[in-house]
């Protein structure tokens, strides 16, 4: 029997080729495109057709041939912009190519569409625009809005893909904090509040009579976060539900509201069969729980609430627990859900809540997480986990970001190895780019916390991120040369204020401090002045937080800084977005 090795053919025509000049391995390429099978990949026939047309010597006909090649592989993927843009160039040095009318008539393209101005600059397709402006960040898009381009439509599409509609006015905290505010203020919010009424009025009215408009919706997000003093929201409920069925491309929603408002949202979804993908639920009220539809195709799946017990939620997430990647949940009174997920399926893992003395969390998520690369445990500890992350030192080896936050302990626990275990445990991972740890002030002798535990901290060589407790014993000329140099973003909680002044304070720690530091964030620390820490401590950053209060530093060029602090709103809703217009990508998880 005969054997025939195809690679035996494939290295006798490179062979053949490199024999030949340029035009006739052009000439070659251009008799394989035409047996190329329509249903073959675009790429491989973007790139052979644009090899092609970098050959000099062609003859005009081949060229002509060629253009028509890539105008029906174009036409045959649905990039009819480009295609067209093909044909005129076909037509512009043959005007009676019969190959490319024919094309014309068939796929019924507008004349108009292949006229250009003579000698005109070239111009990109729609497609190609589109897929630079997928690079942008929401403030450029914003701003491209306003140029009289094809770039202002594709930035259109691009920003109300991701739509937010607030349906009740949001809590601002400097507000209620300020009980002397003046009355020009409180007539700014209430503006600003009716902006808001206005807008999401204004798209409801848009998805329900624009089905184009509708289709680009891809991620949904309403908030309706305190009670409705204004009578508003029974009408603006309204108009929601009857437009949900209109965005058949919906794959991501979220609702953070009362039990009816939610319940009501996710019906009309799953009637109007919106095939989600990722759902998060934020439940303003105590009611603890609800029933929710059964999704077939979640993969992230996000709920916050307070009391109950958990059961419908634990009764959606094991309908899905196949599909689920992606994990968060938040109740200060739940126990994380193992009997009903499949941690080894799942990438993210975010819990905030209760670890009982019998909790067997850290076991399964050390011991079956092995595609795990985010890891977030938030809550009161109640077992004593030390044992399990050194015998499970090894496990998680993608993990890229670990947090750990001990909101309180029971008077009962201690557990004085749980910090050098953790540090044995995160020791000389390369993959780790972000890290928090928490510790409250009245426990950390309980569960072995001290300087010794940043001692870990220069073995993370790749670390970006850091959110970390700051000890009593560690001092400030130490801690700077501890923190890895590729830190963008550190966030330190005091654990006990220093008893000397401020200004030494940061004169000792900023001569270790990283050099690359964009954003600084200092909690349970006694500031005056905002500006004395960034010009003492810090004077290359961008964010700086200090509590609850962010702010910009703006430089002039003559070198002087100012500083802006963050209305209530950007900080809550908006962070992720401008940390990203201010290159503090890394601080995400900081604000958030």
């Amino acid at each position: 029997m005969k054997v025939f090795n195809p690679r035996i053919l494939d290295a006798s025509i490179r062979d053949v080729t490199g024999c030949l000049s340029d035009t006739q391995k052009a000439d070659v390429l251009l008799h394989a495109l035409q047996h190329l099978p329509s249903e073959g990949s675009r790429i491989v026939m973007e790139n052979a057709v644009q090899s092609f047309l970098q050959v000099s010597g062609v003859p005009p006909v081949d060229v002509a041939r060629v253009l028509l090649l890539r105008a029906k592989g174009r036409l045959a993927a649905g990039y009819r912009t480009s295609a067209q843009q093909d044909l005129l160039s076909v037509l512009c040095t043959d005007p009676e190519n019969q190959d490319a009318k024919a094309i014309i008539q068939s796929e019924h393209l507008r004349q108009e569409m292949l006229v250009r101005e003579p000698d005109g600059p070239p111009r990109f397709s729609a497609e190609i625009w589109r897929h630079i402006a997928l690079y942008l960040p929401k403030r450029d898009l914003k701003s491209l809005l306003l140029v009289p381009h094809a770039l202002s439509r594709i930035a259109s599409q691009l920003i109300f893909c991701d739509i937010d509609l607030h349906f009740t006015a949001s809590p601002d905290l400097n507000r209620v904090e300020n009980r002397c505010r003046k009355a020009h203020d409180e007539h700014d919010g209430q503006a600003h509040d009716a902006w808001h009424y206005q807008r999401s009025a204004d798209i409801l009215t848009r998805i329900l009579v624009d089905p184009i408009f509708a289709s680009h919706v891809r991620s949904l997000g309403v908030y309706a976060a305190v009670p409705d003093t204004s009578r508003t929201l029974a009408f603006q409920t309204g108009m929601l539900i009857n437009s949900m069925p209109k965005l058949v491309n919906l794959r991501s929603a979220h609702c953070s509201g009362n039990r009816e408002l939610i319940s009501r949202m996710l019906e009309t979804m799953f009637t109007s069969n919106h095939r989600l993908y990722s759902l998060s639920i934020n439940l303003i009220d105590r009611s603890g729980d609800m029933d929710i539809p059964p999704f077939k195709h979640i993969t992230h799946f996000s709920i916050t609430a307070e009391g109950g017990d958990g059961t419908s939620t634990h009764n959606f997430i094991a309908q899905i627990h196949d599909n689920l990647r992606s994990l968060v949940v938040k109740n200060a009174c739940w126990k994380f859900p193992i009997e009903v997920i499949s941690v080894r399926h799942l990438t993210s893992i975010e819990f905030e809540g209760y670890f009982s003395a019998d909790s067997k969390v850290f076991s399964e998520i050390l011991s079956t997480g092995h595609q795990l690369e985010s890891l977030t445990l938030s809550g009161i500890l109640e077992c004593t986990p030390s044992a399990t992350f050194r015998l499970y030192k090894s496990s998680l080896p993608f993990l890229r970001h670990f947090s750990l936050k001990i909101v309180n302990m029971h008077r009962h626990v201690t557990d004085r190895d749980l910090m050098p275990a953790i540090s044995e445990f995160l020791r000389d991972r390369k993959h780790l780019h972000s890290f928090h740890l928490i510790i409250p002030a009245t426990d950390h002798r309980r569960i072995g916390f001290d300087a010794s535990a940043w001692g870990v901290l220069p073995s993370l060589s790749n670390l970006r991120s850091l959110c970390i407790t700051y000890p009593r014993d560690l001092s400030p000329s130490l801690a700077g040369w501890l923190i890895p140099r590729n830190i963008r973003a550190l966030t330190m909680d005091i654990m006990a204020p220093p008893t000397e002044d401020l200004l030494l304070f940061m004169n000792q720690f900023r001569p270790g401090a990283p050099p690359l530091l964009k954003f600084i964030g200092m909690t349970n620390f006694p500031v005056r002045s905002v500006m004395n820490v960034i010009e003492h401590g810090f004077p290359n950053v961008q964010v700086m937080r200090i509590d609850e209060t962010v702010w910009s530093v703006v430089r002039s060029d003559d070198g002087s800084i100012e500083i802006e602090q963050w209305p209530y709103r950007r900080v809550k809703y908006h962070a992720a977005e401008w940390l990203e217009s201010l290159g503090c990508q890394d601080a995400v998880r900081h604000l958030i």
